[in-house]
C-alpha cells in the first residue's frame, strides 16, 4: 500500500513538473504588410490601383502621376513611397529609387518583414549605383529584421 501511495505521488509530481516546463515563446509571424492595410478607407487606395494598372500597361509616367496624386492625399504613406521606389528602379533611376525607399523606411510601420523588404530595395538600388558596401550594409539590416525574436516576459 505504501508503494502505491508513493507511485501516485510520483505521478502527480511528474504531471505538475511537466506543466511548469517553459520553452521560449517566439513572436507569431505577422501577416504580410499590404497597401489596403495602410490606406484602408482612403481615396489614395483607388489611385494606387490606377497606378498599378497604368504600370501593367507600360505607362510609367501615368503611373507616377497617380502615385503623386495619392501622396497628396496620404503624405505619410510608406506604401506609396515604396511603390514610387519600385517604379524608379524599373525606370533605371537607382538614385531616385533609393531616396524613395529610405523615405518609405522612415514612415514604415513596426513590421519587420515589410521593413526588411524595403532594405532589400535599398540594397538593389545601391548595387545599381555601384555602391557594393552600401548594398551589403542594407542587406545585413534586412537579415537582422528577418531574425525571429523571442517574446519579452
Amino acid at each position: 500500500m505504501l508503494f502505491f501511495h508513493r507511485l501516485v505521488r510520483l505521478c502527480l509530481l511528474s504531471v505538475v513538473m511537466a506543466g511548469c516546463a517553459v520553452k521560449p515563446v517566439m513572436h507569431e509571424p505577422q501577416q504580410p504588410m499590404s497597401a489596403s492595410q495602410e490606406l484602408e478607407g482612403s481615396p489614395a487606395l483607388s489611385l494606387l490601383a490606377s497606378a498599378e494598372q497604368a504600370r501593367q500597361q507600360g505607362n510609367s509616367s501615368r503611373a507616377e502621376r497617380y502615385l503623386e496624386r495619392a501622396l497628396n492625399i496620404a503624405p505619410d504613406s510608406s506604401w506609396l513611397y515604396k511603390e514610387l521606389a519600385d517604379l524608379r528602379l524599373t525606370e533605371g533611376d537607382a538614385r531616385g529609387a533609393e531616396g524613395f525607399a529610405l523615405k518609405a523606411l522612415r514612415l514604415a510601420p513596426e513590421h519587420p518583414e515589410y521593413q526588411a523588404g524595403l532594405w532589400e530595395l535599398v540594397a538593389t538600388a545601391r548595387d545599381r549605383q555601384g555602391d557594393a558596401g552600401g548594398a551589403k550594409a542594407a542587406r545585413e539590416r534586412a537579415a537582422v529584421l528577418r531574425e525571429p525574436k523571442p517574446l519579452e516576459a
